[in-house]
């Protein structure tokens, strides 16, 4: 048996079915070694996270821990998972997957495979989508739901914490590197966090192979969460510029880049009008615009107090 160290982290909050799913697949792993499970339930002690482990822990085919993280956000998950893989368990590596998705069977030994491979400090695995309901036509490639699937081997960065898997080195090398919770309730703080890593020098990889699925139920697929959204997202990419301190001409270039989407989408939504589909991508793109306004000027909307699926 390979003598690797790899915990498997799971933040959860208020999603005990979602949970549940995602531990029954992490259980038919196959890989040459055994992996810790290590659930961070943001409800505190007594959540449906601890009642959920503790019912399971009985014959379940790994190492199954929980912990209570009480400060409620994302980010204070991500960082006491972090915490305790590293620095209690003294792993390897750190593999993040969410309470909403399912693994297949080789997940995690294809990501250790490829960190192993390319000797990178992130590795990312494939996240396929799968609809409770038959999802609208307008959803179609749109990349809310859609998530990029690079060819393996290195890439310039990763951007998401829903199935990757972290070296120990991100925790010796940029030690002092934590997951900022002033994204904790806002999002983007794994890509903020990845960006910041990636300025100190930190190195990213992709695996196809290794594959997980997020289950979206019906609450996500309406317009209007599409294109809150949306503006989320680019309001924490403008709020990523800011905290990382971006020259003024990248600023500027920021601003055209903006502005010139924002004329060509608002066009093209106009003249698109016998296509939802097309229609509905322009609004993603025009609200995107939004967004990155209001991570100038305005307040970050707090869209991780609401919980969607169970």
């Amino acid at each position: 048996m390979n003598k690797i160290k790899v915990v498997i982290g799971i933040p959860t909050f208020k999603r005990p079915q979602g949970l549940r799913r995602l531990l029954e697949s992490i259980a038919r792993q196959q890989a040459d070694f055994s992996p810790i499970v290590l659930v961070a339930d943001n409800e505190g002690e007594g959540g449906s996270g601890h009642v959920t482990v503790n019912e399971m822990k009985a014959g379940y085919p790994y190492q199954l821990v929980v912990i209570a993280v009480p400060a409620r956000g994302i980010s204070h998950v991500r960082n006491a998972l972090m915490l305790h893989a590293f620095d209690k368990f003294e792993a390897d590596m750190l593999a993040m997957v969410d309470d909403d998705e399912v693994v297949e069977q080789k997940w995690i030994a294809s990501l250790v495979k490829m960190q192993q491979l390319e000797n990178v400090d992130v590795t990312a695995g494939t996240v396929l989508p799968e609809f409770s309901v038959e999802p609208p036509v307008w959803t179609e490639k749109l990349n809310l739901y859609w998530r990029t699937i690079h060819p393996a081997g290195r890439i310039d960065l990763v951007q998401g914490t829903g199935n990757v898997l972290l070296n120990r080195s991100v925790w010796v090398k940029f030690k002092g590197q934590h997951f900022d919770p002033v994204f904790g309730l806002t999002g983007g703080g794994d890509k903020e966090f990845f960006t910041r890593l990636k300025s100190a020098g930190a190195t990213f990889a992709f695996t196809p192979d290794a594959v997980s699925h997020e289950f979206i139920d019906s609450s996500r697929l309406t317009k209007e969460w599409a294109k809150q959204r949306a503006y989320r997202i680019g309001c924490g990419d403008v709020r990523i510029m800011r905290k990382n301190k971006m020259s003024m001409l990248s600023w500027l270039s920021e601003a055209v880049k903006t502005l010139s989407a924002f004329v060509y989408y608002s066009v093209l939504y106009i003249f698109c009008f016998n296509s939802e589909r097309k229609k509905m991508h322009a609004i993603f793109k025009i609200m995107r615009q939004r967004g990155k306004l209001n991570g100038i000027f305005g307040t970050a909307p707090e869209v991780y107090k609401n919980v969607h699926g169970a």
